[in-house]
């Protein structure tokens, strides 16, 4: 793998590419057989999501500016359709994207390893600087959640619905919620990871 200044792993390899696409096809429970342009299941539109994420960061990364277009077209096509607004090279491997709806990424943000994302959510710069969230792995963000400026949330995390987050938790596997968000308890993702798992 290969591993950025802010800790999150790129696809800069064929190995690193087929790594990232088996887990996260895993995490869809997508059928080997799809038809290309002619997915209607909610879970096999958002695993083509994934795949054509993957393979423009891959190509993108390679320096192959033709396919990495390509790949960028097709993903962008799909992006505007459902309103997912996810920058290449933001997420580490393990995105999950619980189900199609709004989703706002800057395209400086870093999220580790197997985060879960919720519809109606955004990951942005704060208002009085340039500063982009960076998040920690295993970390699970609830329905309409905003996360915005320069801070830094720790592992296994559990963003509550709604919530506006707008400073730092250096916790682990902590549960935040609230306008803004505060914590509310001392467990997180780790006790959220079974039920999770069952959707």
């Amino acid at each position: 793998m290969n591993e950025s200044s802010t800790g999150t792993l790129f696809v800069k390899s064929k190995e690193d590419l087929k790594a990232f696409l088996k887990v996260e096809k895993e995490k869809y429970n997508a059928s080997r057989f799809t038809i290309p342009f002619f997915e209607f299941r909610e879970r096999q539109i958002l695993w083509r999501h994934n795949s054509l994420l993957r393979r423009a960061e891959y190509h993108r990364n390679q320096g192959h500016s033709i396919r990495a277009n390509y790949y960028k077209l097709r993903l962008k096509s799909l992006q505007n359709k459902y309103g997912i607004h996810i920058p290449i090279n933001c997420f580490d491997q393990g995105l999950k994207i619980m189900h199609l709806g709004p989703i706002l990424v800057n395209q400086d943000a870093k999220i580790g390893r197997d985060c879960s994302i919720h519809i109606n959510t955004s990951i942005v710069a704060g208002g009085r600087d340039s500063g982009v969230p960076l998040i920690g792995n295993n970390v699970v963000i609830g329905i309409g959640a905003v996360i915005l400026g320069g801070i830094r949330l720790a592992d296994y995390m559990a963003i509550g619905a709604n919530a506006v987050v707008n400073k730092s938790f250096n916790e682990e596997n902590i549960t935040v919620a609230g306008v803004p968000a505060k914590k509310i308890s001392e467990t997180g993702r780790k006790e959220w990871n079974k039920p999770l798992e069952a959707i």
